[in-house]
């Protein structure tokens, strides 16, 4: 999902150091383990609900693999619309004289 190359990662340590602290920087990284967590097993209790609620014998590995073919479709040309039919003179108008 998110390719951080190592010299990356060192960058932004140093940076979190020089900001924050020494002191802060071990209480500021357990509450964002802490939120990170959290937000896991949030995303896990979602994807359970929406499994249960879908079907037992459905995966949503299906589901995602048959949006993604819809996605896949091209999409259609611009086609231009046929031309229409010259208007008959002799053929009754809808207005009214």
């Amino acid at each position: 999902m998110f390719s951080v190359s190592p010299a990356e990662i060192l960058t932004i340590a140093v940076v979190a150091l020089v900001v924050f602290g020494p002191k802060r920087l071990p209480e500021l990284s357990r509450k964002l383990g802490g939120a990170l967590r959290e937000l896991k097993d949030t995303a896990a209790d979602l994807r359970r609900g929406l499994e249960s609620e879908i079907g037992g014998d459905t995966d949503l590995t299906v589901i995602r693999r048959e949006m993604q073919g819809l996605l896949d479709i091209p999409p259609a040309r611009n086609t231009p619309l046929p031309p229409r039919p010259p208007a008959d003179p002799a053929a009754p108008s809808d207005t009214a004289p």
